[in-house]
């Protein structure tokens, strides 16, 4: 029997590979730096020595999170954006991965859908009652070696309870335009549905976007944010943005999940908002990191695959996905080869619910991670150069 990676969770066991048998180019770990990581440290040890500490971590709290951490986020993202954000429009979440299992509960409790443009990051699909649906988006193609997702108009029916979308992309990098994320938020408000902004990588926080980009608002707007990418991924913490009645939805789910988020953590990142340090040494410093080794894929790459290929425009984020249109064995079966050959790279399988496996970009396409150490940039993509020149 032919081994595939049809699934998310075919993949994961990989995805945390640290061992040195493989060049790991499938993780979506958080590149560190230590100028940021040492930011946080003095955050913490400000939170430890805070004349509060024994009652933040020896007593209960609210399920919305804290209050000061709540209004310092909303008054940084809304001068940012421009958006009349208060703290009541603010939860504080235990990771943001917990916001999307919400969100899948809610619409799963309602009888109605929750909508991806493929390719959409497999872990949003976390509710087993919940209905899961992808649409294909429209392939723009960019001069000889580039292209960009467009999600479809006018593909959403009342029978659509959310669309997810993640902003930059993962897998693909992609920041869907300002003009196009407002106009899928009002084509999703006139099917009665909510839209969910995946901002993971996106300004403020972790600010790892390579151009400018605003922020969608409405009262069916739901932006989920993340500290994890700014030196904080082992602490899990996360915040949504939404609309009073939305955040009232959210808490009551989460209050029946983890009570409350963690307190520590909270305290640490309302000192690391207290100034604007952490801010800047993410958006400069650790972006302009990140940049440096999306040019490095980009240049390993065009010097080494001799096969047609072409690249989704880099907009942001951690990842670069490859389409390559004359490869003859699926994505799926080709990560093994890789792998016995000492690299990993996530296949384009998983990033699609199954009714669209057999679509071109589901069967030859890659997510290749950036955040891996130079030589094993390197190297990887040597063997995966090899591989795929032998397989086109």
């Amino acid at each position: 029997m032919t081994r595939r990676v049809d699934d998310w969770a075919d993949l994961v066991p990989y995805l945390l590979a640290r061992d040195g048998r493989w060049h790991n180019l499938a993780t979506g770990m958080p590149m560190a730096h230590p100028p940021v990581a040492e930011r946080v440290r003095e955050a913490f040890r400000d939170a430890v020595d805070h004349e509060s500490f024994a009652t933040r971590v020896g007593s209960y709290h609210g399920v919305l999170g804290d209050p000061d951490l709540r209004k310092s986020l909303a008054l940084l993202y809304g001068d940012r954006f421009g958006l009349p954000i208060s703290a009541e429009e603010v939860l504080i979440t235990p990771g943001a991965q917990a916001a999307f299992h919400a969100v899948s509960a809610l619409t799963a409790a309602r009888g109605r859908r929750v909508v991806f443009f493929g390719p959409e990051y497999p872990g949003y699909r976390t509710h087993p009652e919940a209905a899961y649906d992808m649409l294909l988006p429209d392939v723009a193609e960019l001069g000889d070696r580039e292209f960009r997702y467009v999600p479809p108009a006018g593909r959403l029916d009342e029978g659509v309870g959310a669309v997810i979308v993640s902003r930059p992309g993962n897998p693909s990098g992609n920041v869907i335009g300002d003009e196009e994320i407002a106009a899928l938020a009002a084509e999703c408000a006139s099917a009665g549905a909510l839209l969910v902004v995946d901002n993971a990588y996106a300004p403020v926080i972790p600010g790892l976007a390579f151009g400018e980009m605003g922020m969608p608002w409405g009262d069916n707007v739901m932006l989920v944010q993340s500290f994890s990418k700014g030196a904080l991924a082992g602490e899990r913490l996360g915040f949504v943005f939404a609309a009073p009645p939305v955040i009232e939805e959210l808490s009551e789910l989460q209050s029946r999940v983890s009570t409350f988020p963690a307190q520590l953590v909270q305290l640490a990142a309302t000192f690391l908002l207290s100034d604007d340090r952490y801010v800047k040494l993410c958006e400069q410093e650790l972006r302009g990191l990140y940049a440096e080794r999306h040019r490095l894929v980009r240049e390993r790459l065009d010097a080494e695959v001799e096969v047609p290929f072409r690249l989704h425009a880099v907009d942001g984020g951690q990842f670069q996905w490859i389409h390559l249109p004359e490869l003859r064995v699926p994505a799926a079966e080709l990560f093994f080869t890789l792998r016995d050959r000492g690299v990993l790279l996530a296949p384009s399988t998983p990033f699609y619910l199954p009714h669209l496996h057999e679509d071109p970009h589901a069967r030859q396409s890659f997510r290749i991670g950036v955040t891996a150490p130079v030589a094993a940039i390197e190297a990887g993509l040597g063997i995966f150069a090899e591989v795929v020149n032998e397989h086109a």
